[in-house]
């Protein structure tokens, strides 16, 4: 079995894995979220850590209950020699006024373990290299519920906890580490719908492997095809000249297995009830969305109504009959089809997050469905009354009635505020 980490015993090899990313040196966003915990009233300690590189993975927020205190910070246009630098440095990493800040002991370096994570197993469909290192030996956090008086319920603190670090539910939880996640944006797998290529290579790079016995052999714009509801085996590596993994899928590898492939058989035939049902409470077709035009506001309201109902799903590529249209035929000619619509579904994410109040109740992905690319949102109900934020004193909520979605008045605004907080 192909080995996707290994252990930074020496100076040098850790030197060599940071130095070796794009935005070592280059400014890019950083978000750093960071638990803290304590004991019977003893001072906070820090419990877990995450710094995520160049992307959008949320905003600054903090969540404190009397033994858990979760703190998400922006950090805009920082290299990563830059926070390693204040990791190290005398003073660390402040991340609160009121908290300790991050500091890695003198001894860590030796203690660095590097892990590849496939495009398939992060939100931005880049492969990423992630850092790990040990920092409180001693840490402990307490599991079960979380009560506040000014804070939402969590009936499960280490629930919460994976949810607040992107964790998928089956990881366990870094208990005194510091991870630090950088994308590799050399190259990546294209993985869809039957179709195997090479996307975004910066570098020379050869795919290599087999899915179902047959053989996969790409290098440059070549394509290979697989029917992709009969997978039971898939290896795909992808490498630098140099041998070094960037990318890979596979069903051989624990912690980031590839089993999507049942899961997308079945997720499609769901998708597919939901269109021939038609528009209700729960779905809306839209055959296309323009950002950049003053009807752009119906995919907010949209979403904001779902969540301040039951939740829904809101499909961009699906004519108001049901038929589906898809989304490719808004591409301008000479553009790469899946660039655009991959940017196109990056827009509409991040649309969403900047105009909601509530951003964690919808999942954004770019769907085939009898072979035609769609955008689906799938929203959840939202723990508090959604709004969308227009601006700092100006905020309107939504709330969906059969298959429309319906502005609330003041009043029963005001009502759903109540039950919400009555409900805590």
């Amino acid at each position: 079995m192909v080995s996707t980490q290994r252990y930074l015993h020496r100076h040098t090899d850790f030197v060599e894995a940071v130095t070796g990313s794009e935005i070592y040196g280059t400014p890019v966003d950083a978000y750093v979220r960071v638990i803290y915990t304590r004991q019977h009233g003893e001072n906070w300690r820090f419990c877990i850590g995450q710094c995520v590189f160049g992307t959008d993975a949320g905003g600054t927020s903090r969540e404190e209950y009397p033994t858990c205190i979760f703190v998400s910070q922006l950090f805009r246009g920082i290299t990563l020699a830059r926070l390693l630098e204040n990791l190290t440095g005398k003073d660390g990493l402040a991340i609160a006024p009121d908290l300790p800040a991050v500091r890695l002991p003198t001894t860590a370096l030796p203690n660095w373990r590097e892990e590849i994570v496939p495009s398939h197993a992060t939100p931005t469909g880049t492969p990423a290299r992630r850092f790990r290192v040990g920092i409180e030996p001693n840490a402990i956090f307490s599991e079960g519920q979380l009560i506040a008086y000014d804070q939402p319920y969590r009936a499960s603190a280490e629930l919460h906890a994976k949810e607040f670090l992107r964790l998928n539910p089956r990881d366990s939880l870094p208990r005194g580490e510091l991870t630090i996640e950088v994308p590799d944006q050399r190259a990546a797998i294209s993985f869809q719908d039957g179709r195997i290529a090479i996307a975004h290579a910066t570098v020379p790079v050869r795919l290599v492997g087999a899915v179902n016995g047959q053989t996969i052999d790409i290098t440059g714009d070549a394509v290979a095809t697989v029917d992709n509801k009969t997978i039971r085996d898939a290896e795909l590596w992808l490498l630098t000249t140099g041998n070094v993994v960037i990318d890979f899928v596979s069903t051989s590898q624990w912690h980031y297995k590839y089993t999507p492939i049942l899961q997308d058989v079945a997720r499609e035939e769901k998708l597919l009830s939901l269109i021939l049902n038609g528009e209700s409470e729960i779905c809306e077709f839209k055959p296309w969305i323009d950002l950049n035009n003053d009807k752009a506001s119906q995919l907010e309201k949209t979403v904001c109504a779902f969540s301040n109902q039951r939740g829904g799903t809101l499909f961009i590529g699906i004519g108001k009959e049901g038929d589906i249209e898809g989304i490719a035929g808004h591409v301008r000619r000479g553009e790469d089809v899946e660039a655009a619509v991959m940017a196109y579904a990056d827009a509409v994410r991040k649309r969403l997050r900047e105009t909601l109040k509530e951003t964690r109740c919808f999942e954004l992905s770019v769907v085939a469905v009898s072979g035609t690319p769609l955008i689906v949102v799938t929203v959840e109900k939202a723990r508090d009354i959604n709004f969308i934020i227009q601006s700092a004193h100006s905020r309107t909520a939504f709330i969906r009635h059969g298959a429309t979605s319906m502005k609330l008045t003041p009043l029963e605004m005001k009502a759903m505020i109540q039950a919400s907080f009555e409900s805590r």
